[in-house]
C-alpha cells in the first residue's frame, strides 16, 4: 500500500465492528448502513492492505491471520478514541482492560463477548491478545494466562479458571472414516503443535503408540494457527474440546482416537486498585458463570 494511500476511517470502523461480530449483516445494523455497504467498505480495506482479511464461507465469514491481527489492534485503537472523546467530555466511561493468551480470546472468549456486553452495557471492554504478561494496574486490569502442566505457577492470588486436556482432532469429513482404527488413525496425518512436540510424545506414551519419530511436523508459534492448520486439513493437532465448540459442532473439526492427556491450565490474575474493582468484579463473575 502506497504511504500517501491510507485506508478510510469509515473503511476501518466497518471491518473492525464485521471483525467483532464475524457478521456483514451484525455490523450493518450496528452502524445503520446497508450489508452492501459494510461489503464495499471491507473489499475496498482489502484492496487497500494488498491481501484477504475475511474468508467468505457458506453462510458465514472468518478472519484470515492478518485479519485478526489488524482488528485488535483496530479495536484498541477505537476503543483509545471513545476514552479519549469521553474524557473531553469530563464524563469518563468505565473501561475494563483485559489482556488475554490469544487462543483462548479468540475460540472461547469472543464468542461470549456479545453476551457480556448485553448484560453489561455501561462497561466498555478493551481486550488486548497477547503471550506476554503485562502489568496489572498500569498497563490491565485483569489478565488471563495459560500454564502448561508442569511449569511453574509464579503469580500469587491467581484464580483457577479452567484444566485444559488434548484429543488428536483432524479436518472434518466423514467420521466413520477417520475414526476407524481408534488411536492409530493419528499415525496417517502430519502432527500440528506449537510447543515443540513436547505435548505430541506425552500423547504417544499415554495411547501405547509407536511411530512419533517418524511422523512429519509441522510447528507454530501459535495454538490458534495449529488449529486452523488442522482444519485445513494439513495435519492432526491436539485440541481442547471446550475451546472450540463452535468448530466442532459445524464439523470443521473431528474427534480421531480416544486417548487424552492433561495439557494445562487457565487462570485469571486482576489488579488491586479500587478504581476498578466493581467492573472486576461483574467481568470475573460473569466470567465464572459462563465456564461454569
Amino acid at each position: 500500500m502506497s504511504p500517501l494511500k491510507q485506508p478510510s476511517l469509515l473503511a476501518l470502523r466497518a471491518f473492525e465492528v464485521a471483525a467483532q461480530r464475524l457478521s456483514f449483516t451484525a455490523a450493518a445494523r450496528e452502524l445503520h448502513v446497508s450489508q452492501a455497504a459494510i461489503s464495499r467498505h471491507v473489499r475496498t480495506l482489502e484492496q487497500d492492505i494488498g491481501q484477504p482479511l475475511f474468508r467468505r464461507l457458506h453462510r458465514r465469514v472468518e478472519l484470515t491471520p492478518a485479519g485478526r491481527r489488524l482488528a485488535t489492534q483496530l479495536t484498541a485503537g477505537f476503543q483509545q478514541i471513545r476514552t479519549a472523546v469521553a474524557a473531553a467530555r469530563s464524563r469518563p466511561e468505565k473501561v475494563l482492560r483485559i489482556t488475554s493468551e490469544p487462543a483462548f480470546a479468540t475460540h472461547w472468549l469472543m464468542p461470549r463477548l456479545e453476551n457480556f456486553s448485553a448484560t453489561h452495557p455501561n462497561l466498555e471492554l478493551n481486550l488486548e491478545t497477547t503471550d506476554e504478561l503485562r502489568l496489572l494496574g498500569r498497563d490491565a486490569d485483569l489478565a488471563i494466562r495459560y500454564i502448561r502442566v508442569g511449569a511453574p505457577r509464579r503469580w500469587r492470588g491467581a484464580r483457577h479458571l479452567m484444566d485444559v486436556d488434548g484429543v488428536p482432532m483432524v479436518a472434518g469429513g466423514k467420521k466413520s472414516d477417520v475414526m476407524q482404527g481408534g488411536d492409530r488413525a493419528v499415525l496417517a496425518h502430519r502432527l500440528l503443535h506449537d510447543d515443540g512436540g513436547a505435548e505430541w510424545e506425552k500423547w504417544f506414551k499415554a495411547a501405547g503408540l509407536r511411530g512419533y519419530e517418524k511422523l512429519k511436523h509441522l510447528r507454530f508459534s501459535d495454538h490458534s494457527l495449529a488449529l486452523d492448520a488442522a482444519r485445513r486439513g494439513q495435519g492432526v493437532v491436539l485440541g481442547t474440546e471446550m475451546l472450540i465448540e463452535s468448530q466442532l459442532e459445524a464439523n470443521d473439526l473431528i474427534v480421531i482416537g480416544r486417548t487424552r492427556i492433561p495439557l494445562g491450565a487457565y487462570w485469571l490474575l486482576q489488579a488491586s486498585d479500587r478504581a476498578t474493582a466493581k467492573a472486576r468484579s461483574a467481568f470475573t463473575e460473569w466470567l465464572a458463570g459462563q465456564i461454569e
